[in-house]
């Protein structure tokens, strides 16, 4: 796609300048490097054969940069001898360092759902009073923070910024932050209870994890794992379950694959109903191998496919509806608009269209994204729709930002929102 020098749109508020107008791809910069990704033996049974099942070369890590990577071939595979799903490549600790610094909402950092959880852990007798409790995978502590205070409370992860952040609002309310790899961090005593909610997925040795939480649990101490699996992974958002956050794709027989290896026998399983998160409590066992069946895996993947490839119609179908206007702006600087990059004709079909990009994330600010400027949301307030309109990119957020855009008063035709419905993941 061709350079451009950027145009200038003039608005009518006090607070903003002018909207820098290019065409995407005119940032020359963006570059990757060998040193963000790694081969990887299958993370679930350790074998070397494997098969592509989808790929996207050059996926771009959010705003542009010459001084670190931001670019890298995304390769998903399918193991031949256990079947499961996962990222390989996979991304080494300084990929990770890299490609999640500015992820922020598109990574799903969120509060997550305490209520449901702490209710679900209650109602299941993993919250008595003196017990010890470990949360693996604990960003900043938030989730041990809403826990009974009779309950010890520890927590471990490898995000020192966040460490430090929960250690100084939860230091004090008693609940121990651990800074460490969750692969070999000490733990002075066994905990009662462990829990992983939406955390197995991102981690490249998750077998190695779960053995380690192993080898420091009592006999009757109870994992919680939560993760999405493919048999749920059906939904109309074009990002799909083949995230590339996640560096395992889970389905229920990898998972239980995954705990039998590492050593834990599922107690009890349970889909979520109201997003894809599958959950087990598992207790301590032997190891055993990894079941090397088939089991339906495959046609269960063909058929999730198909759906996602129908998922992506839908939106290409709505974006070809799309205004004849020679500018537009993209409110969403995360994954959702790369996302629109790889898999859908946006910024093919109008060679000559420009753009800027919107987002509330304070750290896109004054940033790019493949060339194209990214501004918080207020510099469209009272701006001139005659030349320009809004492509809502997100999943997610697709009603929070439309509701946001009228807000600014941006006028509803001229809002493209590229979902009716979603569903949370």
């Amino acid at each position: 796609m061709p350079n451009s020098e950027p145009s200038v749109f003039s608005i009518e508020h006090s607070e903003s300048s002018d909207i820098s107008w290019r065409r995407v791809d005119s940032f020359p910069g963006n570059h990757s490097s060998p040193a963000t990704t790694e081969l990887r033996p299958c993370p679930i049974c350790g074998s070397n054969r494997s098969r592509s099942i989808l790929q996207f070369d050059q996926f771009q890590f959010f705003s542009d940069s010459k001084d670190v990577p931001k670019r890298v071939d995304i390769r998903h595979a399918q193991c031949l001898d256990c079947f499961a799903l996962y990222l390989n490549p996979c991304y080494t600790s300084y990929g990770f360092e890299v490609f999640l610094a500015e992820a922020g909402a598109s990574y799903g950092s969120t509060l997550g759902r305490p209520k449901e959880e702490i209710d679900w852990l209650a109602s299941r007798g993993l919250l008595k009073s003196g017990s010890r409790f470990l949360d693996a995978g604990c960003y900043d502590g938030g989730f041990l923070a809403h826990l009974p205070e009779d309950v010890e409370r520890i927590g471990v992860d490898i995000d020192e910024p966040a460490i430090a952040r929960g250690r100084k609002a939860f230091g004090p309310k008693g609940i121990q932050l651990i800074l460490g790899d969750l692969e070999n961090f000490s733990c002075h005593q066994p905990p009662d209870v462990i829990t992983m909610f939406q955390v197995l997925e991102h981690l490249p040795r998750p077998v190695a994890v779960l053995q380690h939480l192993r080898s420091m649990a009592h006999s009757g101490t109870r994992l919680v794992v939560d993760v999405p699996v493919l048999e749920h992974g059906k939904t109309n958002d074009i990002n799909g379950f083949l995230s590339v956050f996640h560096t395992t794709h889970f389905s229920r027989l990898s998972l239980e694959n995954c705990l039998q290896r590492s050593g834990w026998k599922t107690h009890e399983s349970q889909q979520q109903p109201d997003y894809n998160g599958f959950r087990v409590v598992a207790t301590p066992a032997s190891p055993t191998n990894a079941q090397g069946k088939d089991y339906g895996m495959t046609s269960l993947l063909r058929d999730y496919l198909a759906d996602w490839n129908l998922s992506v119609k839908a939106v290409e179908d709505r974006l070809a509806r799309l205004p004849q206007a020679d500018k537009c702006i993209i409110w969403g600087a995360g994954a959702h608009t790369e996302f629109l990059y790889h898999v859908t004709s946006f910024f093919l079909s109008k060679p000559e269209r420009q753009y800027a990009i919107v987002d509330s994330d304070p750290l896109k600010h004054g940033k790019s994204w493949r060339g194209l400027m990214i501004y918080p949301p207020h510099i469209l307030k009272n701006a001139s729709w005659d030349l320009a309109y809004v492509v809502v990119s997100s999943y997610g957020g697709t009603f929070s930002i439309v509701k946001a855009a009228s807000e600014l008063g941006v006028p509803a035709n001229r809002v493209i929102a590229l979902y009716d419905k979603t569903r949370l993941h």
